[in-house]
C-alpha cells in the first residue's frame, strides 16, 4: 500500500500490526516512517523513539528518528542521534551527510563544511546539500571553494528552485558576481520573473553596484506591479549615489505603498538624521508614531531625533514609551538612561542603567554606555566612580571583544594619567577593531609622542587628519531644498 502511495490505509495497517504485537520495533519505525511520509513528523517521532526503546542498537531508525527531528529543527537532539550512530559506524555516509546539516543549521559552519566535503559524491547529489556546504565555506572564509561548490549547480540535474537558492546565498554572502550567474541561468526558467528580478536587484545592491541595481529596479517597477520593497531598496540606490532628492520621493513612494511598514520610516529617518535635518526626521517620526502606535522601533526613532534636537524630556518619554512596548530592548533601555542623565537626572539614570546590567547581563553596550556616564561624573575627582567605569568598560569588553569603544575609554584614561605604554596597548586593539575612527588615531598620535616614538606618531597624526577630512565632506554632502521640502 505505501509503495503504490495509498498511504491513510498503509497506516491503518500497520496500526492494526501494533495493536496485535505491541512490542514489535519493526513496526513501530514501520509506522513512524509512514506518518514521516504523510508529514506527520511529530507522531512519526513518537513511533520511532518507542521503536529505539525496545531495540536501541538499530541504526537505521535511529537514522529515520535523525533525520525528522533535523527537519522540525530538534537540532541537538538530531545531532546527539547521528553522534551515536557515527561512533558505532564512522564511516556511514548518510549519517555524516545528515550531521553535516544539522551542523550548518546550528551555524556550526567549520564542522559542517568538513562533513559535507568528506562525502562529495553524496553531497553533490543533493540541492539543499550543495547549498549548505557552498554556506559553510563563505562563513569560514573560504570563498572559492564556496563559488566551486555553488558553481557545480549549474552543470547538474537541479530545479530552477535550486539555482535560486543558491544565488540568494552568494548574494547574501556578497558575492555578485556568482549570485548573478546563477540567477541569470534561470531568466526564462524560474516561475517568479519578479522576485528573480528583484534577487538580482539585491546581489547588486550589496556588491556596491548601485547603478546597475537601480537600473534593474527601474525595469522591474516598469514591467510588474510596485511594491514598498522595491522603492525602498530603490531609495537606498539612490542615497549612495548621492541623489538625495530621488531619494526621498522613493522613500515616500514606499511609504504610501505599504503606510505601515515601520522599516521605510526608519530608513528615512537614517538618512535625514545623517544629514542633521532633524526637523525633517522629527516629522517622519511623528507620522511614524501616529500610523504604527505599537511599534518600539518608531518610537526608538522618535527618541533619537530629540535627543539630536537637545529636547530631552521629550526623548525620555519616547524612550520609555519604547521600553513600555518592548521590555526585552536593551538598547531601549540605555539609550533611556542615556537621555536622562542628559536631562540632568543622573540617579534616574543609573537607576535606569542598573535595571539593564539586572536584566541584560551579557549586553556589553549596556556596561559601555553606564561607564561612559560614570566616567563623566568621576571628572569632578571621585576616585570611585572612575574604578566603577573602568570594571563596567572591562565588563563590555569580556562581553563583546569586539567593541572598540572601551578600549579607546581606557587607553584615554590610561594616557590621562602618564600610563602611555598601558595606554598605547589599548588604543592599537581599538584602532585593529575601528580604523576608521579619527579620535583613536589622534589618541595613539598622543601616546607615541609622549614616549618619543615621533615617526609613529606622525603616521597616527596624518591618519587622524585624513579620517577628519572625509568625515567633514561626507558631513558637507546636502540635501537639496527640494528633498528637504
Amino acid at each position: 500500500m505505501a509503495q503504490a502511495g495509498d498511504l491513510t490505509n498503509a497506516e491503518a495497517e500497520f496500526r492494526r500490526a501494533i495493536s496485535l504485537s505491541p512490542e514489535n520495533p519493526q513496526f513501530l519505525a514501520s509506522l513512524g516512517g509512514i506518518l514521516g511520509m504523510e508529514h506527520k513528523l511529530e507522531a512519526s517521532i513518537v513511533y520511532f523513539e518507542k521503536a529505539l526503546q525496545i531495540d536501541p542498537n538499530n541504526l537505521k531508525t535511529r537514522r529515520d528518528l535523525a533525520a525528522t527531528q533535523w527537519q522540525i529543527g530538534q537540532l541537538r537532539q538530531a545531532q546527539q542521534n547521528l553522534e551515536r550512530i557515527l561512533k558505532s559506524e564512522p564511516s556511514d555516509k548518510s549519517s555524516i551527510l545528515l550531521l553535516g546539516m544539522v551542523a550548518e543549521n546550528l551555524k556550526d559552519y567549520a564542522r559542517a563544511a568538513r562533513l559535507l566535503s568528506s562525502v562529495p559524491d553524496m553531497t553533490s547529489q543533493r540541492m539543499d546539500s550543495i547549498v549548505a556546504l557552498g554556506r559553510s565555506y563563505y562563513r569560514t572564509g573560504q570563498q572559492q571553494k564556496a563559488r566551486d561548490a555553488l558553481n557545480t549547480l549549474l552543470t547538474r540535474p537541479t530545479t530552477p528552485e535550486g539555482l535560486f537558492l543558491g544565488g540568494q546565498v552568494a548574494s547574501e554572502e556578497g558575492d555578485a558576481e556568482t549570485a548573478l550567474k546563477l540567477f541569470n541561468s534561470i531568466e526564462s526558467t524560474y516561475p517568479d520573473p519578479a522576485k528573480l528580478a528583484y534577487s538580482r536587484a539585491q546581489a547588486q545592491y550589496r556588491a556596491g553596484q548601485f547603478r546597475e541595481c537601480e537600473h534593474t529596479l527601474m525595469g522591474l517597477i516598469r514591467t510588474h506591479h510596485e511594491t514598498s520593497d522595491y522603492f525602498n531598496l530603490l531609495a537606498w540606490c539612490y542615497y549612495k549615489q548621492g541623489k538625495y532628492q530621488e531619494t526621498v520621493q522613493a522613500f515616500d513612494q514606499a511609504i504610501d505603498l505599504e503606510p505601515t511598514n515601520e522599516s521605510n520610516y526608519l530608513d528615512l529617518g537614517q538618512t535625514l538624521i545623517e544629514h542633521h535635518l532633524y526637523e525633517v526626521a522629527s516629522a517622519v517620526a511623528q507620522r511614524a508614531v501616529e500610523r504604527i502606535p505599537n511599534s518600539y522601533r518608531v518610537y526608538m526613532l522618535k527618541g533619537m531625533v530629540e535627543a539630536k534636537q537637545a529636547r530631552y524630556m521629550e526623548a525620555i518619554k519616547s524612550y520609555a514609551k519604547a521600553f513600555e512596548l518592548n521590555a526585552g530592548s536593551p538598547e531601549a533601555n540605555f539609550n533611556l538612561a542615556r537621555v536622562q542623565f542628559l536631562a540632568g537626572l543622573p540617579k534616574e539614570a543609573e537607576r535606569t542603567f542598573e535595571r539593564g546590567i539586572q536584566k541584560f547581563p551579557h549586553d556589553a553596550f549596556t556596561y559601555q554606555e553606564y561607564a561612559l556616564m560614570l566616567l563623566r561624573l568621576s571628572e569632578t575627582g571621585d576616585a570611585g566612580l572612575e574604578a566603577h567605569a573602568v570594571s563596567l568598560f572591562k565588563g563590555a569588553i569580556a562581553e563583546n571583544p569586539s567593541l572598540s569603544e572601551p578600549h579607546y575609554q581606557l587607553g584615554n584614561l590610561w594616557l590621562r594619567k602618564g600610563k602611555a605604554s598601558e595606554a598605547i596597548r589599548q588604543l592599537e586593539i581599538a584602532a585593529g577593531l575601528e580604523s576608521t575612527d579619527p579620535k583613536i588615531h589622534y589618541a595613539l598620535a598622543r601616546a607615541y609622542r609622549h614616549l618619543g616614538q615621533d615617526e609613529k606618531a606622525a603616521r597616527e597624526l596624518e591618519l587622524y587628519e585624513k579620517l577628519k577630512s572625509e568625515q567633514g565632506k561626507a558631513a558637507s554632502a546636502d540635501f537639496p531644498a527640494a528633498a528637504q521640502k
